[in-house]
């Protein structure tokens, strides 16, 4: 009876919020339902959504972001990141081919391991998601992530399913909902172009 006393005692100084959210993660199997409702909800977890989670967090705002496939978006997986590394290793294989211009001695020949150029974007592309997009990244800077498909139901609230034909759960923002839905490839309007094989920015980097 003590030890409940004290657990009861304890658990008072804390917001019912707080102690839900405690408790999700502490408890085995996660038993325990997440808490719904938070001051901001972002859907996307792209580059802009991801600013958004963190800049909330950072003035004490609790935060839901929610994202139906990986977090990070096209910036960490097919865009910014990936480009930006190809590129790194395009302007290494430039300076030594053209390093004659500036008076320094150029190899007899400069060749490029495109499969070496390849591991090292999946490197760094891991580096940065785990860095700062990862579940557990964000964890640490007090947002929670939520994987499934967003529906806004209203200014305030959104449901979200995770497929499967399961129940969706709605989650309410008391301060408002951040869209942040991100793009995907336009299909070009040519004639005959879906007939043949084509590739877009969200399959160049997996080839």
């Amino acid at each position: 009876e003590v030890e409940v006393r004290a657990l009861e005692a304890l658990l008072g100084m804390f917001t019912p919020k707080a102690v839900m959210m405690v408790l999700a993660h502490l408890l085995p199997g996660g038993s325990l339902a997440g808490p719904t409702s938070f001051d901001l909800l972002v859907v996307g977890g792209g580059s802009a959504g991801l600013t958004a989670a963190k800049f909330a967090a950072r003035f004490g705002k609790s935060v839901a972001l929610i994202e139906r496939e990986r977090l990070g978006g096209d910036c960490t997986w097919t865009g910014c990141v990936p480009s930006k590394t190809l590129l790194a290793s395009a302007e290494r294989a430039h300076a030594l081919r053209t390093a004659a211009e500036f008076g320094v001695a150029q190899p007899a020949t400069v060749s490029v391991d495109m499969a070496a150029v390849k591991a090292r974007i999946g490197r760094t592309i891991g580096q940065i998601y785990d860095a700062d997009d990862s579940p557990e990244a964000l964890r640490a800077l007090g947002i929670e992530t939520v994987s499934g498909a967003a529906t806004l139901v209203d200014a305030r609230r959104v449901s979200v399913s995770s497929g499967g034909g399961g129940t969706a759960t709605v989650y309410e923002a008391t301060k408002g909902v951040v869209l942040a839905t991100g793009a995907r490839p336009r299909p070009l309007d040519i004639r005959g172009i879906a007939s043949v094989p084509h590739l877009t920015y969200e399959g160049i980097f997996s080839l």
